[in-house]
């Protein structure tokens, strides 16, 4: 007896939560009534001839799905094919007709490889430093900054748009510059 006292508070309270427990379940079976045994028995067993029977309509339909998805993906490459043997009659059409226009001297209508709508291609030159990244438009040595380490630790996005917004233009107008410098900002720092 003096052996049950002398254990520590931890073995006491972990039997009340055992009881806590063991009157939470006994709560949760009062609040859900059992099916007695008589009504256990009574529910109908599906043997496994009825399962089978059952089985077969879902692998139908299994195989139906997977015939489905062969035909799609045949037709997706062949719209595919069709799709690339259009373009290359299309550029090889295109070809001496933009030649001639250009010994002409007359502005061809029909555009190449960039749309008219899309801002010139851009590359930038980005060396690491001892005090920040230096960086430049590609060809236009006008364009030289050197971007310190603080201002990219604080947001390398940030640096990059500021950059292009002010030697390239506003991204609205020139599209996502500042994407493809952050991307170079951020390799040449982990390298």
């Amino acid at each position: 007896m003096s052996k049950k006292k002398s254990k520590s508070g931890k073995a006491a309270a972990s039997g009340k939560a055992v009881g806590a427990k063991a009157a939470k379940a006994k709560a949760t079976e009062a609040k859900e009534p059992k099916a007695s045994k008589a009504e256990k028995a009574t529910e109908p067993k599906i043997s496994q001839a009825e399962l089978d029977a059952l089985r077969k309509p879902v692998e139908a339909a299994k195989g139906g799905l997977e015939k489905a998805q062969a035909e799609a993906r045949a037709l997706a490459d062949k719209a595919r094919g069709l799709v690339a043997e259009a373009k290359d009659a299309y550029r090889a059409a295109l070809a001496p007709y933009r030649e001639a226009c250009h010994k002409a001297g007359v502005a061809c209508e029909y555009e190449g490889g960039r749309s008219a709508n899309v801002s010139e291609k851009v590359s930038f030159l980005v060396e690491k430093t001892d005090k920040g990244v230096r960086v430049c438009v590609k060809g236009r040595p006008e364009t030289e900054e050197v971007i310190p380490l603080a201002a990219l630790k604080e947001s390398i996005n940030k640096a990059a748009y500021g950059y292009t917004d002010k030697h390239v233009g506003p991204k609205e107008e020139v599209g996502n510059k500042g994407g493809s410098l952050s991307n170079r900002l951020r390799a040449v720092l982990s390298a």
